[in-house]
C-alpha cells in the first residue's frame, strides 16, 4: 500500500475544517518533533501509522504530573507499601497522611501528555500492543476500531504515569498463561483467559478491603500491582491494565453518580469472543458477564475512551459557562438502562435571561447534604432544552446559565419507566415518595 510523504498527508489534513491530528502537533510546542518522528517511523506500516494517528489526534485529552514531586510521592508511597512489617490498615493511613499533608497540591500541578511523551515510548507502545492483538487466541475477533480503544492506548485513566506497566502487569499477575488449563470449553478463550488473570489478581495482592480515598491515588505501575487496598475505581483499574497487559481488550465505564445504594461507580468491560461487551458488576471482585444490577437504574453511565468526544471538545470550546466535564467519555448509557431522549419547553421570560446555548442537567440524589449532582448536558433548539439517552425512573432538574450562574428553568421531573415525564413541585423533592427516584451521592 503506497502512503503520501508526512509533509504532504499533514498539509492535506489541515485542509479540514476540524484537524484533531495537526491540533495536537501544535499543542506539543518544542516535542512535536517526537511526535512527529513516530508518524515517520510507521511511514510504510500503514495499520500502525494510522494507530499513531490515533494517539497523538486525542493526546490533548490527557494530562500528567509534572515536574518531579509525583516522583518523590511514589517513592515515599513504595516505602510505605513494601514495608511487610505494616498491616494494610497501617499502610493506607501512613500514605493518606503523607499525601494530605505533603503532596496536596500534585493535583494543581499537570502537563498535558503531548508536552512531554517521548516518541519512543509510543512506539514500544504501539508495537507491543499490535503484537498482542495479531498473535493472542483470545483477541483474534476484536476489529481495528475497537483495537483502538480496547487495547492500545498507554494509559487508562488520566494522570497515569508514563511507565513500564505492560511489563510490570504481566509479570506480576499473567503467570497462569504458561500454563493454561486446557480444554475444549475455556483454553483460548477472552472470557476464559480474563477469569483466570482476575483470579490470579486477586490472589497476588491479597487486598485488605474497600475504602473511601482522601489522599493521592497510586498511578504508577509499581506502586498499583502492589496495593493491598483501595477504592473500587482503583481496583477497577487495575483489572483494566491487567487484562490489557495479555491482550484482553478491556474499558472502564463509570457513573456520575451511584446506582441507588450501590458502590458500583466505576467496573471494567471486556470484549468477549462473540465481539459482545461483557461487563463486571463491581471490581476485581466479580467475573465479567455474570450480570450488572439488574435490578438497578441510573441517569448516566459513560465509558472512560482515549478518544476525545467531539461533543465535548464542542462544548468546551463554546459554552460560556464551563462545567469540568471529561473530555474522553462516550455515553453508553442505554447499554445498561432502558432510555428517553428528552425535550423540556422554556417559558419565552426565562429563555430571555439566558446566555449560553448549552443547558444542564441534574440528577436527584441521597445521601448528600445536596440534593441535585449535574450528570449531563445538553442544548437549547426552538424553546426546548433537549437532552440524549437519559436513564428512566429517575428525578430529574434542568439548569441554563444567564450569565453569573446556573438557575433552574423547569421544575424537577420524574421520567418514568414508560418514558413519560411527571413534574413534581421543588418543595417535594424531600418527600419520602421521591426516595425511590434518587441516586446515591459519590463522595
Amino acid at each position: 500500500m503506497k502512503t503520501l510523504p508526512l509533509s504532504i498527508a499533514l498539509a492535506f489534513c489541515s485542509c479540514s475544517h476540524y484537524n484533531p491530528l495537526e491540533r495536537s502537533l501544535d499543542s506539543a510546542g518544542p516535542n512535536r518533533g517526537q511526535l512527529e518522528s513516530v508518524l515517520e517511523h510507521y511511514r510504510d506500516q500503514p495499520e500502525k501509522l494510522e494507530a499513531a494517528r490515533f494517539l497523538i489526534a486525542n493526546m490533548p485529552g490527557h494530562y500528567s504530573y509534572q515536574g518531579n514531586g509525583i516522583k518523590t510521592y511514589y517513592d515515599y508511597a513504595w516505602k510505605i507499601v513494601s514495608d511487610t512489617t505494616l498491616t494494610p490498615e497501617s499502610q493506607r493511613d501512613s500514605l493518606l497522611c503523607i499525601s494530605d499533608s505533603l503532596f496536596s497540591d500534585l493535583p494543581l500541578r499537570t502537563v498535558p501528555d503531548a508536552e512531554i511523551i517521548s516518541a519512543d515510548y509510543l512506539i514500544d507502545n504501539i508495537d507491543r500492543s499490535y503484537r498482542q492483538w495479531k498473535e493472542c487466541l483470545w483477541c483474534d475477533q476484536v476489529r481495528f476500531d475497537e483495537w483502538l480503544e480496547w487495547m492500545l492506548p498507554y494509559k487508562a485513566v488520566e494522570l497515569q504515569s508514563l511507565d513500564s506497566w505492560r511489563d510490570s502487569m504481566q509479570t506480576r499477575f499473567c503467570y497462569g498463561l504458561d500454563n493454561p488449563v486446557r480444554n475444549d470449553v475455556e483454553y483460548g478463550t477472552t472470557n476464559g483467559v480474563s477469569d483466570l488473570l482476575r483470579r490470579q489478581t486477586l490472589e497476588t495482592i491479597r487486598r485488605y478491603g474497600l475504602y473511601d480515598r482522601s489522599g493521592l491515588p497510586l498511578l504508577s505501575d509499581r506502586l498499583l500491582s502492589h496495593m493491598t487496598f483501595g477504592n473500587i475505581p482503583d481496583y477497577a483499574l487495575l483489572a483494566t491494565l491487567v487484562m490489557r497487559s495479555a491482550g484482553i481488550p478491556a474499558v472502564m465505564d463509570e457513573t456520575p453518580v451511584g446506582p441507588r445504594f450501590t458502590a458500583a461507580t466505576r467496573w471494567f468491560v471486556i470484549l468477549d469472543d462473540r465481539g459482545m461487551e461483557q461487563p463486571s458488576e463491581w471490581d476485581l471482585s466479580t467475573q465479567s458477564g455474570w450480570g450488572f444490577f439488574p435490578y438497578e437504574r441510573g441517569p448516566k453511565v459513560f465509558r472512560l475512551t482515549y478518544a476525545i468526544d467531539r461533543h465535548r471538545q464542542e462544548y468546551q470550546d463554546e459554552a460560556r459557562f464551563h462545567y469540568p466535564f471529561e473530555l474522553c467519555r462516550k455515553d453508553v448509557t442505554d447499554r445498561y438502562f432502558l432510555t428517553s431522549d428528552i425535550s423540556v419547553t422554556i417559558d419565552r421570560d426565562t429563555l430571555g435571561m439566558l446566555k449560553d446555548k448549552y443547558v444542564y442537567i441534574e440528577s436527584g440524589i441521597t445521601g448528600s447534604s445536596s440534593p441535585w449532582q449535574i450528570v449531563d448536558f445538553g442544548t437549547i433548539s426552538n424553546g426546548k432544552a433537549r437532552f440524549e439517552k437519559m436513564g428512566r425512573e429517575v428525578l430529574y432538574r434542568v439548569l441554563g446559565y444567564d450569565g453569573n450562574s446556573l438557575i433552574p428553568i423547569c421544575r424537577p421531573f420524574i421520567l418514568e419507566k414508560d418514558g413519560n415525564m411527571v413534574f413534581v413541585s421543588e418543595d417535594s423533592i424531600m418527600s419520602p415518595s421521591l426516595e425511590i427516584f434518587k441516586n446515591q451521592a459519590i463522595r
